[in-house]
């Protein structure tokens, strides 16, 4: 037997009341498919006596309605004639009732209830709702009216006594459904038509018992093979005690519910899930059969007339052997009977089910599979309505630099959280601290104390010495000695500045050539991080060089290597270097970027951990307190580290403000020269940045990632682990990627992930 398909249950229990005092405690219920243990929530609902009032009216009414000729009734009225009947006056009271129930059911006391549920359903959820109550009067109510029931269209609601349980079945295995179809006292009815609809049914067996006796339908209950379904059409009436419901069997013999109830007990515990009364009297009839814990019930709340009792039957059988769900074949039909509301009124406001609470609703034998639903559901408007609007709106919001800064602290996160690595060795940093310049008693470093400096370290061979101290003026004592050591001595490089917006250009000093001539200038980014690498600038009078200090010494130590590069400020061709080729940002929306300024031929900058390279002192060099196997071979950069005489830069790795977490601009330069050098001797990656229509597709990807969640994944718990292990693996994505030298967006695809889950469930519920 099939299983049943899974859906949302929700049951009301009216506790005790009635319509004249209220019921002062209502709980609701709710178990979703993929958890055991429901939700709670309580509410009252107040007195309602004009609620009996229209009843009383309605009903009246319609039983009038009822002895008009042409109706032929399923049920003996035994009344005194009503007349005076106006369709009109019945058509308003109809109305009043549809207000009046609804401005009940939406009292101020049960409206926790209502945003309760709305709050936990989705507006395409299969719901079967359940009202528990023994109240008579309020079993009666149209309660399909309800506003809530017209907003879930795949819901359907059932009644219940507060009292049940499950009963201990011995099932036999069949192919076919087992139907029971009795045909009572069809006097005045086309009975007929339904033993039509139940034998056109290939899917089922159906033995048909036609006016039998009392004996006939006891021996069929107590079939060893047992039933599935129980059916019963025919004339039936009210006992003389109003308590109860009889079946006209046939012409002469009426049973009720007590007089079968043995052989009913055993026809549930051999299977029998649903007995069908296409007759009146059905709601008392239910009451009794709810006593012995059938699964569930469909009755009419009324009397029925033969026309509407067989469209029910055929409309209920067809969608319920074609693949729909008992509670949506139940709604269909019963919707479908609002086309024979222009003779028949109220037709559609009859059928009701009546159902166990402890037990599952019936499924259809050899009911096909149900289609297999695809990863990417193509019918699913709010699948791709929310990842791509999530997308089109996260992308456009990048676009505008609303998420630069973040995008800019999670690369600076990155950067940081990779593996440290050792020392470049092939960089040698000479700090000129604040005590260096006390024991010498200079405000700045002078001309011969430089001198010195380059006599020491000349006898030990390094390849480039790089000076990141500005030297566009004379600073004695010493200056002509060093002028000439500028002039011959071929590794030493000096630097100039560019003019910025607030500062004049510093400039170059003037014997030096050209060739060994570096910018110190960088590329800042407005919140003040150091991210970029400048290569490459346009030279201009004041600082006469074309290229920045850290190329200059990396191309030094590279000749050494017989390596060259082939690209030496081209604007916008990719420089090659060893084994490295350096792609320049072209953009101003580059990666995390948004509206850059780029101001040159520049890179994204690959740091090294902190320490960037050994250091020694000025002392120690001018004291020769110093391994010469720390200069041989190296790029010696001299620059000041005090606080007084140094510039100091933000960087990655101290992306704070306060002065004690910037680093001092030589070691910015050393870090500089280390990307290079690492690039081209070593293959250390460059960081690279996917073009735009690769982040588009990469965003797209996980905002159908996160609306999928919200698809498939209907608890709330699991969808909350399932998102926070899709950011999970993004961000290892992400990490892994940069590891490899890529920067990938992570906030944008983050956000949809975050966000899309949510706004795909919100639509859900309210777009069909």
């Amino acid at each position: 037997m099939t299983s049943p398909q899974k859906s949302t249950l929700v049951v009301i229990n009216l506790g005790y009341g009635n319509l004249l005092s209220g019921f002062p405690h209502v709980t609701a219920l709710l178990w979703e498919s993929e958890n055991h243990r429901p939700f709670k929530f309580t509410g009252a609902l107040p007195p309602a006596p004009e609620l009996d009032g229209i009843y009383r009216r309605w009903n009246l009414i319609y039983q009038a309605l009822y002895r008009r000729p042409g109706w032929y009734p399923r049920i003996q009225i035994d009344q005194e004639d009503i007349t005076n009947v106006s369709e009109v006056e019945f058509a308003d009271i109809c109305q009043q009732y549809i207000e009046v129930i609804n401005q009940w059911l939406g009292a101020e006391t049960f409206r926790n209830i209502d945003r309760q549920l709305r709050s936990h359903l989705y507006h395409d959820d299969e719901i079967q709702l359940i009202l528990e109550t023994d109240d008579e009067l309020v079993r009666r109510l149209p309660w399909h009216l309800w506003d809530f029931l017209s907003d879930y269209p795949q819901a359907e609601i059932a009644l219940s006594v507060p009292e049940y349980h499950r009963v201990k079945k011995k099932l036999h295995p069949r192919k076919k459904m087992r139907i029971l179809a009795i045909l009572g006292n069809d006097n005045g009815l086309d009975i007929e038509a339904d033993r039509q609809v139940l034998s056109e049914n290939d899917d089922a067996e159906t033995v048909f018992l036609w006016k039998p006796s009392r004996q006939e339908v006891d021996k069929q209950l107590w079939d060893d093979r047992g039933w599935d379904i129980l059916f019963f059409a025919g004339h039936s009436e009210s006992e003389e005690n109003g308590n109860g419901g009889l079946l006209a069997i046939n012409s002469t013999e009426k049973i009720g519910i007590s007089h079968l109830k043995l052989s009913l007990r055993k026809a549930i515990s051999r299977g029998l899930q649903l007995a069908i009364f296409n007759s009146c009297q059905g709601l008392a009839l239910a009451t009794e059969l709810a006593d012995l814990h059938i699964p569930q019930i469909i009755v009419m709340r009324e009397p029925v007339s033969d026309r509407v009792a067989h469209a029910f039957l055929a409309q209920f059988i067809q969608a319920f052997s074609r693949g729909y769900s008992f509670y949506l074949a139940v709604r269909e039909a019963r919707e479908r009977l609002q086309g024979l509301e222009d003779k028949f009124p109220c037709a559609s406001w009859l059928p009701i089910i009546c159902q166990n609470p402890a037990e599952s609703p019936i499924v259809w034998r050899q009911q096909p599979p149900p289609p297999k639903r695809n990863f990417l559901p193509r019918g699913d408007r709010t699948f791709w309505l929310t990842s791509l609007s999530i997308t089109l709106m996260i992308l456009i919001i990048r676009q505008l630099g609303i998420l630069q800064g973040w995008e800019l602290r999670l690369y600076d996160h990155l950067m940081r959280s990779r593996p440290t690595e050792p020392p470049d060795p092939r960089i040698l940093v000479i700090e000129v601290t604040e005590n260096d310049l006390q024991l010498r008693q200079e405000y700045s470093i002078s001309d011969g104390t430089l001198s010195q400096v380059l006599q020491q370290l000349e006898p030990h061979e390094p390849r480039a010495i790089g000076l990141t101290i500005y030297r566009d003026f004379p600073v004695p004592p010493g200056e002509s000695e060093w002028r000439t050591q500028m002039q011959e001595q071929d590794n030493l490089f000096a630097i100039c500045s560019f003019p910025r917006s607030n500062e004049p250009a510093v400039r170059s000093p003037d014997v030096i050539p050209k060739n060994r001539l570096g910018f110190d200038d960088v590329l800042v980014d407005p919140d003040g991080i150091l991210r970029r690498h400048l290569f490459f600038m346009r030279a201009n009078p004041d600082c006469n060089t074309a290229f920045s200090l850290s190329f200059q010494l990396a191309r030094k130590y590279l000749e050494s290597e017989n390596i060259f590069p082939d690209n030496q400020g081209n604007q916008n061709n990719p420089l090659k270097f060893g084994q490295a080729i350096f792609h320049p940002l072209q953009s101003p929306h580059t990666g995390g970027y948004q509206n850059i300024a780029i101001g040159g031929w520049s890179v994204m900058l690959n740091y090294r951990s902190f320490p960037i390279a050994r250091t020694l002192t000025l002392t120690q060099v001018l004291q020769g307190d110093f391994d010469p196997n720390l200069v041989k071979d190296r790029i010696v950069l001299i620059g000041f580290t005090s606080r007084v005489n140094a510039k100091f830069f933000s960087t990655p790795y101290r992306a704070g403000k306060s002065p004690s977490e910037q680093v001092p601009g030589v070691m910015v330069q050393a870090q500089m020269v280390s990307h290079i050098l690492s690039a081209a001797l070593d293959g250390r990656p460059l960081i690279r940045v996917w073009l735009w229509w690769q982040e588009v597709i990469w965003v797209v990807l996980w905002s159908i990632a996160g609306s999928a969640i919200a698809l498939y994944i209907s608890h709330r718990g699991w969808a909350i682990a399932a998102i926070v292990i899709a950011i999970a693996i993004l961000y290892i994505l992400c990490y892994l990627l940069f590891l490899q030298g890529t920067w990938v967006p992570l906030l944008p695809p983050l956000l949809t992930l975050a966000i899309g889950p949510f706004l795909t469930k919100f639509l859900r519920k309210f777009l069909p």
